[in-house]
């Protein structure tokens, strides 16, 4: 059956043919033209990533997060943010999948990257990324990009502005919040050593930033270190750790960490030299050991993210972008001072409801 714009168009040739023969070269042109227009108007546009076709009503959408590690209980508290996001859109009908998926080796760049292409060549609906380098990772979310696969950057930064959003912590506030508590601790004087995590997180050199930041307040506090690498793992960190605890013996007041895997390995570092509970020590985020440590008081004090928001709000954002509503450009889920003092304020218990330990 032909349908409304093509019947239109064969009574238009029709009543042409029955005009004078020299002007139905004239009256069939413009005609020809007309049908073109109609079937332009007819056509969609291509998807893109800014512009992503909304999945079909009952149709599976199937969205890859692709975090840091899997090893830290940071990264187990945002897949259960996530998983609980996959379980609430289920449950009101939709049909969600999330992949949860990361490298098995903790700061393994290559292999984030293979996974960034491999969820591209797959054509998810939608890639939730933490970023492990923000450089590094540009190349694939690029890829993703032209495919039409719109990008959720989560936790870390990325150096791309082709995204929909980033969801995470303030992370410069974050150091800030650590190095004004650690200033405090120190009655604004004393030597301090900063141990980095590693080269290419964006969110650990904010708050390295950040912690530098507040310390230029206070003249009275000299840094003794601030260009040593904890490396990937608490491992790592325990041995590096230890290698600045021995270049700076009997000279360290204060020390500060940006990430789960620093502060612990610093923290067993610290432990190994005798020097817990003796040094002040201002760590960033939480895990078994760390808050263990912080509630015998041989932690003075950590900043707390709220990883499960990073994994709940990364679903619900790609979601509403895949939907066509609008999103903010930056999502902050908060950072907040941790000590054995306020460990039992209704807020702290809130955060730690919602976080693996």
């Amino acid at each position: 059956m032909l349908d409304a714009k093509a019947l239109l168009l064969f009574l238009m040739i029709v009543r042409i043919f029955s005009f004078p023969r020299f002007a139905r070269f004239f009256v069939l042109s413009g005609a020809l033209i007309g049908a073109l227009a109609l079937a332009a108007c007819g056509q969609k546009a291509a998807p893109s990533a800014d512009h992503p076709t909304a999945p079909a009503p009952g149709k599976k959408i199937h969205l890859a997060y692709i975090a840091k590690g899997m090893q830290d209980v940071y990264w187990k508290s945002v897949e259960a943010g996530l998983r609980e996001a996959e379980k609430e859109v289920n449950a009101s009908g939709q049909n969600l999948e999330v992949t949860w998926d990361a490298p098995t080796t903790d700061g393994d760049r290559p292999a984030q990257i293979s996974m960034v292409e491999n969820y591209v060549s797959q054509h998810v609906d939608g890639i939730i990324l933490c970023p492990l380098d923000d450089n590094a990772l540009v190349a694939p979310a690029e890829k993703a990009h032209r495919a039409g696969i719109p990008l959720v950057i989560v936790d870390s930064t990325l150096n791309y502005p082709e995204t929909v959003t980033f969801v995470g912590t303030d992370n410069h506030h974050g150091g800030e919040l650590a190095g004004e508590e650690l200033a405090r601790l120190l009655n604004d004087k004393g030597n301090v050593i900063m141990m980095r995590y590693n080269p290419g997180s964006a969110s650990c050199a904010d708050r390295e930033q950040g912690f530098l930041d507040a310390m230029k307040k206070h003249p009275g506090i000299k840094i003794l270190s601030s260009d040593n690498y904890a490396g990937n793992s608490r491992e790592t960190a325990l041995d590096n750790g230890q290698r600045l605890l021995a270049t700076y013996t009997g000279q360290i007041d204060g020390v500060f960490t940006p990430n789960e895997s620093s502060t612990n390995g610093m923290f067993l570092a610290l432990q190994t030299a005798g020097l817990a509970g003796k040094v002040k020590f201002v760590g960033f985020d939480g895990g078994t050991q760390n808050m263990a440590a912080l509630q015998v008081g041989l932690i003075n004090a950590l900043v707390l993210q709220n990883p499960f928001q990073m994994g709940y709000l990364g679903v619900k954002v790609m979601l509403d972008h895949l939907d066509g509503k609008p999103v903010p450009a930056n999502i902050d889920t908060g950072a907040t001072l941790v000590t054995k003092d306020n460990l039992d304020s209704p807020a702290v218990k809130a955060l730690l409801d919602h976080t693996v330990q």
